[in-house]
């Protein structure tokens, strides 16, 4: 599952790198420009300088130093020129004679370029130092001149070296300081979804039925459709509650009517009192049905649509309930939850499941029921049982508890259809169900085993 913050800080951290790179490139274009404009200037006019001080003369030509900036004179002093002169002899042969600044030494500048004027980057000077060369061609007094003026730049390159680095170290801590910043405003931020999933959890625990919607723009649309469906779910829940206890209110008079009018009849005909009993019979089990439903939808209206099943207060009015409906004094249902168990499973859900199953033990039950829910850390389960101290099933009976429908005492009231309902709800949360004889009651003993989520 993908993290919209981790997202964000990521593309975040892609665009400063990026701009800090382009910043970079950038920066370190424009000052070697400016450092060679600047540079190629001052040599420009050191190299007209020197031409206006050159004397040329048929047998000797030289450079009036004394014109010219002293530091051409230093050895290695970082400024140097050298300049190319073409000379016709007497015989019509061409010479060329260097002159070379006294500062130069024994160390050569390029003067062999066809094109001109140039400017050459990095030539390696005397004791290596970083030069810039400037090549341009003059003429004076009719005669072809070709000079060479060069800076060391090698105090200006560490420079611009040590101001990159520092540029380099701005951008990074004012990055990382950006992206501190962003996860600090985005973490803020999402603590409008924090507080919205903290309220989805106390809506699935029956805290809360809809979610709050002072939430940004961005999610409110999200937020107001789900408070909707939210809604419409349990309109609609609630609409089919009131409709089942509506229904048996409905019939329960007529049946009643029933009831009575086939306890009234004294035919003698053998026939129609066998038929009457019958009757009387499915008509009393349709009433008890009834009762069941219009129970379940009392204890169905003490909570919300989404409620989580809290065993600790609802297994003591379930078995209250119970009791009431047997109407048998001694029978006991003795409850053991572990302290480490919270809420789990739907409520109506398990209503149907503890329901069902507590419901069946209390018919096959002489005296005793026992609920037992543990938690299981290790295998994260949640394991149930419900043992009573009835008769108890035969190996076959055990294996056919589960088949709709299917009824092993016919003595006892129901219609077969409660364990096969308890199974459906605990396929349908993943879990498993079995089905032994209690070596504590020696009854049936129902064993579950739920994920704890």
């Amino acid at each position: 599952m993908k993290s919209l913050e981790k997202q964000l800080q990521t593309g975040l951290t892609i665009l400063l790198l990026s701009i800090l790179l382009s910043q970079l490139i950038i920066v370190n274009l424009s000052t070697s420009k400016i450092l060679g404009e600047f540079v190629t200037s001052r040599l420009e006019h050191d190299a007209k300088r020197i031409v206006d001080s050159l004397i040329l003369n048929k047998n000797v030509s030289v450079v009036r130093w004394r014109r010219l900036n002293p530091v051409y004179n230093t050895a290695h002093s970082g400024h140097y020129y050298a300049i190319k002169l073409d000379r016709e002899g007497a015989n019509g042969l061409i010479s060329q004679k260097i002159i070379s600044s006294p500062s130069l030494q024994n160390t050569k500048l390029p003067l062999n370029v066809s094109k001109l004027p140039v400017i050459l980057h990095g030539v390696s000077g005397p004791e290596g130092q970083h030069l810039i060369v400037l090549m341009q061609k003059y003429q004076k007094n009719g005669q072809d001149i070709i000079i060479s003026v060069a800076e060391n730049m090698s105090l200006l390159m560490k420079q611009r070296k040590r101001v990159t680095l520092i540029f380099i170290a701005i951008g990074v801590f004012g990055s990382l300081l950006m992206i501190a910043l962003q996860r600090y405003i985005v973490r803020r931020l999402f603590k409008h979804l924090d507080k919205s999933r903290n309220e989805i959890k106390d809506i699935e625990s029956g805290k809360r039925q809809l979610l709050s919607e002072n939430v940004p723009s961005e999610i409110y649309p999200l937020v107001k459709e789900f408070n909707h469906s939210l809604s419409l779910m349990q309109k609609r829940l609630e609409r089919s509650r009131n409709s089942l206890g509506n229904l048996a209110h409905a019939l329960k008079t007529p049946l009643s009517i029933l009831i009575q009018t086939l306890d009234g009849d004294t035919s003698s005909d053998t026939s129609s009192n066998v038929k009457s009993a019958q009757a009387k019979l499915q008509a009393e089990r349709i009433r008890q049905l009834m009762e069941r439903e219009l129970k379940r939808a009392r204890m169905a209206g003490l909570g919300n649509s989404s409620q989580r099943f809290e065993p600790r207060e609802e297994l003591p009015v379930l078995s209250d309930v119970l009791k009431q409906a047997h109407k048998r004094s001694k029978l006991e249902i003795d409850l053991v939850i572990d302290q480490k168990v919270n809420a789990f499973g739907d409520r109506e859900d398990m209503l149907e499941l503890f329901g069902n199953l507590l419901d069946n033990a209390c018919k096959w039950a002489k005296k005793q029921v026992l609920c037992e829910i543990n938690l299981h850390q290790k295998k994260q389960n949640i394991s149930i049982s419900i043992a009573d101290d009835g008769t108890g099933q035969t190996d076959d009976e055990l294996s056919k508890l589960t088949q709709r429908g299917i009824r092993l005492d016919e003595g006892v009231d129901g219609h077969g259809l409660g364990l096969a309902i308890c199974k459906d709800i605990v396929k349908l949360y993943g879990g498993s169900i079995s089905f032994e004889r209690s070596s504590k009651l020696g009854g049936l003993l129902v064993k579950i085993e739920l994920p704890n989520r």
